[in-house]
């Protein structure tokens, strides 16, 4: 048995910013949510990818934000610098790429050919003569907000945002960006769909371990049990209000299955089963939970739609982005260092990806269920007890941000 001071779990969590519950329209109303468009979306950073998605010059993602109905072209150019970009041509405004990425260096047009580079300027007009007053250097793309941290592209719609990205993410300091920035992260899978639940559901799911004991009682209830996941607040943070820790029982409950047990013997890709093997990128200290025995992951939320999952040898990062009041867009992405070399290690990274598969459907599929209960109008608010304290401050953000203040 091991010592029991080193082998404390910090507390659940606090009552410190209220007791109030919260209204359950905020889910399901349309006047709150056109208030979310312009108050959150067009005004917060927004995670839309990795900078090792546009490695080189010409590279391309582009990024669609649905309620918005706003498409938006991020590219690296022949500086090395990362750039964004609206997805209209200032010709007629048709989209100038189509596909979720490739290679360009110059940038066509499909509609008229008229040419960008990748520092969005206005290279190139087919028939430049047929125009009257014309200065093609006042006609380049329209540019969106960029920046990079942890190896991860974020954007801002507002053309000047109050805050810096590197402020809006404290308390995540330099450590965090460059364990995050590693190159050894690569992109390993992901899964992407749609939901009939309000966006910030989905986001509400992961940020509290009250309820793993019953929402997860076939699958790893006895893993991490509710007690073994305690939630802290940044209340002063603009970009990150809270986190959920992860601690895992000094004995195991719960069912391990002898699957679980091989697997664990030939690396680190589940979350919930002690693996013999460990690995991460370098410059881990300050960031990995390493002293502590028990410990498996940390999940920031990174507002407003954010769910970063650290553990050691393991990024877990998942996004929500809202179509409608209650429809939204839902992907989860995992990154890994180093590549599969043998059968062991592949027979592990598919048994983890199985199991959170299993446990993500849990809660995903809980979401709309309660999303069609709100709508009904059955359910009129909403309790949150002290562990469920990352809710609280999520609505807290949500709140000063609908309001214009807490940036």
């Amino acid at each position: 048995m091991g010592n029991a001071s080193v082998m404390a779990i910090p507390p659940l969590g606090s009552h410190e910013l209220g007791t109030e519950a919260i209204p359950s329209d905020h889910y399901s109303s349309q006047a709150f949510f056109e208030q979310e468009k312009e108050n959150i979306f067009k005004k917060t950073w927004l995670m839309v990818g990795r900078e090792s998605d546009v490695a080189e010059h010409g590279d391309y993602i582009t990024y669609f934000i649905d309620a918005l109905e706003v498409s938006i072209i991020i590219t690296r150019d022949k500086h090395g610098q990362v750039n964004a970009f609206y997805n209209a041509c200032t010709h007629r405004g048709a989209h100038v790429l189509t596909e979720p990425c490739g290679k360009a260096k110059f940038m066509t047009c499909g509609f008229h050919g008229w040419v960008f580079d990748a520092e969005g300027q206005l290279a190139d007009v087919p028939g430049e003569d047929l125009f009257g007053d014309f200065d093609k250097s006042k006609l380049g793309l329209k540019p969106v907000s960029v920046d990079v941290w942890g190896g991860f592209v974020f954007i801002n719609l507002d053309p000047k945002p109050s805050v810096p990205l590197k402020e809006y993410l404290q308390p995540l300091n330099e450590s965090f960006d460059k364990y995050l920035g590693n190159k050894d992260w690569t992109w390993s899978y992901g899964w992407r769909s749609t939901f009939n639940a309000n966006w910030k559901l989905l986001v509400d799911a992961q940020i509290e371990g009250y309820h793993v004991d019953q929402t997860h009682r076939n699958t790893i209830a006895g893993a991490i049990p509710g007690t073994y996941a305690p939630a802290d607040v940044y209340p002063d943070s603009i970009g990150v209000p809270a986190r959920v820790c992860a601690y895992r029982p000094e004995e195991m409950m719960g069912i391990q299955t002898d699957v679980a047990l091989l697997s664990a013997k030939h690396g680190a890709t589940s979350l919930y089963t002690k693996s013999e093997n460990e690995f991460s990128a370098d410059d881990g200290a300050g960031v990995l939970n390493d002293d502590h025995p028990l410990w498996i992951f940390d999940a920031y939320l990174l507002f407003p739609n954010v769910v970063l999952f650290i553990q050691k040898g393991q990024i877990l990062v998942q996004r929500t982005l809202p179509i409608s009041p209650d429809k939204c867009l839902w992907e989860v992405d995992f990154f890994h260092t180093g590549e599969i070399e043998n059968f062991g290690q592949l027979f592990n990274s598919e048994q983890g990806r199985i199991q959170i598969r299993d446990v993500l459907t849990e809660d995903l599929y809980t979401a709309e269920g309660i999303q069609m209960n709100f709508n009904a109008g059955i359910i009129k608010e909403i309790h949150i007890n002290r562990q469920e304290i990352p809710i609280r401050a999520y609505y807290h953000r949500l709140m000063s941000a609908m309001k214009g203040t807490g940036e």
